[in-house]
């Protein structure tokens, strides 16, 4: 080999050893980069979670308040104001309070594990004013009692469960979450999106709050009291909300007086909080179930469940 041509391979090796450092190099730093960013987004996101537990302290720190100094829930109260973008250093936090005893409980289904007529006549009607079957409330009857009798032809115990390609069975306990229904016979994406606004899945017996409560399920609650009956109620506790059932009893004197005594109060132990956070890139979103079980001088809150939403 000549001269020249040793020289002309060694400048191509020279080159190619050049090549593949500088490729190599390029890789590091690339790798370097994923590597802070990916611990930047780790960073945020712990900082992101920190906000929203701060904003569900706002929220149970709200809650405690407006128990020590009233003795009525409304929806003309702090607590059900929401909380709209509140800059908190490079974050955006918003909140809001929703009373969970606005809603029908469909636990109150079921009472010292036994069927309660009166309260599946009473969801029968809610679910048939919202274009729901009402047979539909059997089977959350069955999948909360305790027993393995189903309940009507709608109805659905252990032996239905268990001849699914997926067998399952029955929880036989209260519901937990509203999304614990997609387990339930009858029920898909659309009925349970209809419910959402006029249900909860509270772990104790539960009253509905008159003051909070949609007219949907105020006629449910009230059988034979008129539609624009109802919406009048609605309109006047807006400029005064109802203080006691006596002051029930006089805005409505034809309504029944069990529903008033057993199913209706003014006064709340239950509310939902979701808190969303936006940091940079992270977004971040959660819900609570929070318990005020407290009145008086020293009403305590506490965290029943607590979720992600995305």
């Amino acid at each position: 080999m000549t001269r020249e041509k040793q020289r002309g391979v060694a400048v191509i090796t020279a080159l190619l050893v050049v090549a593949v450092a500088a490729g190599a190099a390029a890789w590091m730093l690339a790798q370097q980069s994923a590597t802070l960013n990916q611990a930047a987004l780790v960073a945020a996101r712990a900082q992101v979670d920190l906000y929203a537990d701060a904003g569900l302290d706002w929220a149970r720190g709200v809650l405690a308040e407006d128990g020590r100094k009233s003795a009525i829930d409304s929806l003309n109260e702090t607590w059900a104001r929401p909380l709209v973008g509140l800059p908190v250093e490079r974050a955006l936090v918003s909140g809001s309070i929703t009373d969970a005893q606005s809603r029908y409980n469909l636990n109150n289904l079921v009472k010292d594990g036994a069927r309660s007529d009166a309260d599946v006549q009473l969801a029968r009607r809610l679910f048939d004013s919202l274009g729901l079957e009402p047979a539909l409330v059997d089977a959350v009857v069955d999948w909360i009692d305790t027993d393995s009798d189903p309940t009507g032809n709608a109805g659905a115990e252990d032996s239905y469960y268990l001849s699914l390609p997926r067998p399952y069975r029955t929880a036989n306990r209260p519901l937990m979450q509203l999304e614990e229904l997609y387990r339930v016979r009858g029920f898909d994406a659309r009925r349970i999106e209809r419910l959402k606004p006029f249900v909860s899945t509270l772990p104790a017996r539960t009253t509905v709050n008159v003051n909070t409560a949609s007219a949907e399920v105020l006629s449910a609650l009230l059988p034979g009291i008129g539609a624009e009956e109802i919406r009048a109620l609605v309109a006047s506790r807006g400029a005064k909300p109802i203080v006691d059932r006596q002051d029930l009893a006089k805005r409505i004197p034809n309504a029944p007086a069990s529903a008033i005594s057993t199913d209706l109060d003014v006064k709340t132990t239950h509310f939902l909080v979701a808190v969303s956070v936006a940091q940079d890139d992270v977004r971040a979103s959660a819900e609570a179930l929070v318990s005020r079980p407290g009145t008086g001088s020293g009403p305590s809150t506490a965290i029943i469940w607590r979720r992600p939403l995305y």
